[in-house]
């Protein structure tokens, strides 16, 4: 990697900048207790990876006509998930009522941790290069950065719930570099998903850095970067 050409660098923001405080199947089979909904975690983890892998990213063609918004197809995973999981709710307003119960669950503080290094990684990276997120997540992601004191080193947040583009659209890319009056070359992107991060930046022409289970710790972009 060519470190002088570089002047920004994007990251990724779930399972790359943070992670799940406990797995999806706990949280959601506790939120659904709560509205006397039966269903153990591990009945929930079972079918989660499988039906995540299946359901293209929101606002891809493939969802479009489906889903108007980022919640929409989120209410709609949620669903699939226990529907597969043999689960049913008594009635749709009952379903309503723990989604968006769930939904506020996943901004709620103490649900998400920082990846371990991610805060002094950015921060020192912020001192000589423009941070930003690029992250198919939705606004929810800037009280969580928040509440994890993640948020002040980016300059901008690319949101795919805001913007209606998910990676690994090259169009989500190249908004960003756009939005920074600079070229895909002079852009780093740091994330975990092999498909949305490191596919989607390579066909979009952003150099990238992979992390997560099996990569590098997001620690090591220092040295990549010749800042430790």
């Amino acid at each position: 990697m060519n470190h002088s050409d570089l002047r920004a660098v994007s990251f990724d923001a779930a399972g790359t900048l943070i992670e799940l405080a406990e797995d999806v199947g706990t949280s959601y089979s506790t939120v659904a207790a709560s509205f006397g909904v039966s269903v153990t975690p591990d009945a929930l983890n079972r079918v989660f990876g499988t039906v995540w892998k299946r359901t293209p990213p929101p606002f891809s063609k493939e969802t479009a006509d489906h889903d108007p918004h980022e919640k929409a197809w989120w209410s709609r995973l949620v669903r699939e998930v226990f529907t597969e999981a043999g689960t049913t709710f008594p009635d749709e307003a009952i379903f309503t009522d723990f989604f968006e119960a769930l939904y506020r669950h996943f901004e709620s503080p103490g649900t998400w941790l920082a990846v371990p290094g991610a805060k002094e990684t950015v921060e020192a990276i912020a001192g000589a290069r423009r941070c930003v997120v690029l992250s198919n997540f939705d606004s929810r992601l800037r009280r969580v950065l928040a509440d994890l004191d993640l948020l002040a080193p980016f300059e901008s947040l690319y949101l795919s719930g805001e913007r209606r583009l998910s990676k690994p659209d090259p169009r989500a890319f190249a908004s960003v570099a756009t939005s920074l009056g600079l070229t895909p070359r002079e852009i780093l992107h740091v994330g975990d998903d092999p498909q949305c991060d490191w596919e989607g930046a390579r066909a979009a022409g952003f150099p990238h850095f992979r992390v997560g289970p099996g990569q590098r710790n997001i620690s090591e972009l220092l040295s990549e970067l010749s800042l430790a």
